[in-house]
């Protein structure tokens, strides 16, 4: 067999979730199985996978994220011909990804349901990155010019509303979900506010790095400017976000339960990588505390969200035993579930609703009314 490292190196950081493949014409490259060959994601920009082949005859290959909707793309958005692998062994080929097909789909505009407004590259003195802002409004906002609204605010922006923005196309749904839930009465109106995620994901989401530098971003320059624009209710706001975007969200309500009434923290990335200093707070906090609605939902399919579930399970079970009150903390866990956007997006409705929920009013069946 003849081993060979090929390195693709991308344009732009994935988003949690992303997998790049390798397919080609080769058995060993699947025979253009589009997902045959999955690399390994060595940093933010950066993917390897060690192929063997069994002949020194070049082989043809592509680049995808795992169909050929998301094949690789160049500057222009032009497919890309084949690449040729030509074996030697201990040889090592370096791919640079200009863009993807879905990417250049996407130029079609976005795809959100219902009103919002778009903040280009909202900068911070907190943080080293500028980011895109998406704010959402409710159905009769515009209608109800003296009512003010609850705000929830939530990570990995291009994820929660918009398909053509979001991983393998597929978002949160919380855009046409809360719509919908809104109009039958499910849920008070509310709005979002979506700030999108930077090549510093990883560090500004995680506490024990620029976790509490984010933070301040959040508390002390967005909440302010949206409070300031719109007609929020500045004490009462929510926060939720899903993996690192799980764990910043539980940990900025936790030290900030004056700015947050609650988080949903969906696959939270509660491992001892990242999640050290949550459970260092909730240790700290037996006897006092906080008023916070908290809702933990896991999956358990697949590595890295099996990995997670030991996580969130230790952590609802460290909450209870501190006692915290049950109507407060909801913990859903669907072992079936995996670690992506279409597993999130069935989880939408449950943690709206736990966040959001109106009180529903069960109307007697009128054959069981008592004659008078």
């Amino acid at each position: 067999m003849i081993r060979m490292l090929v390195v693709v190196q991308t344009a732009i950081s994935l988003g949690v979730g992303e997998q790049v493949f390798l397919t080609g014409s080769s058995d060993e490259l699947g025979r253009w199985n589009v997902s045959a060959v999955p690399m390994t994601r060595m940093d933010d920009k950066r993917w390897e996978a060690m192929v063997s082949l069994r002949t020194a005859e070049p082989v043809e290959f592509k680049v995808t994220r795992g169909s050929w909707e998301t094949e690789q793309v160049n500057e222009q958005g032009g497919l890309m011909a084949n690449h040729l692998l030509r074996p030697a062994e201990g040889g090592t080929v370096e791919i640079r990804v200009a863009g993807w097909k879905d990417e250049r789909l996407a130029k079609a505009g976005p795809r959100i349901t219902g009103d919002y407004r778009f903040l280009p590259q909202m900068h911070s003195k907190f943080l080293d990155h500028d980011r895109d802002v998406i704010v959402w409004f409710p159905p009769g906002y515009e209608a109800r010019p003296t009512q003010r609204y609850p705000v929830l605010y939530m990570h990995d922006g291009r994820q929660v509303f918009d398909p053509s923005t979001s991983t393998w196309g597929k978002d949160w749904q919380v855009d046409e979900l809360a719509q919908d839930m809104i109009l039958n009465g499910e849920l008070e109106p509310f709005i979002v506010v979506a700030a999108d995620c930077t090549d510093a994901r990883f560090d500004e989401y995680s506490p024990a790095r620029k976790g509490d530098d984010y933070l301040r971003f959040l508390v002390e320059e967005l909440k302010p400017m949206v409070d300031a624009t719109w007609r929020t209710d500045p004490e009462r706001s929510a926060v939720a976000g899903a993996s690192m975007g799980g764990l910043i969200s539980f940990y900025a309500a936790w030290k900030r339960p004056d700015v947050y009434f609650g988080a949903a923290c969906l696959s939270p990335a509660f491992a001892d990588r990242y999640g050290h200093e949550c459970f260092q707070m909730v240790e700290a906090a037996k006897g006092k505390l906080p008023e916070l609605k908290l809702f933990l939902s896991c999956g358990g399919t697949g590595e890295l969200e099996a990995k997670l579930l030991d996580g969130t399970l230790k952590m609802a079970n460290l909450l209870r035993g501190a006692g915290y009150p049950e109507k407060n903390l909801s913990v859903r866990i669907e072992s079936w579930a995996e670690h992506n956007e279409e597993a999130w997006a069935r989880m939408t409705p449950h943690w709206l609703r736990f966040l959001f929920g109106r009180p529903q009013i069960a109307e007697p069946d009128p054959g069981t009314k008592r004659k008078e």
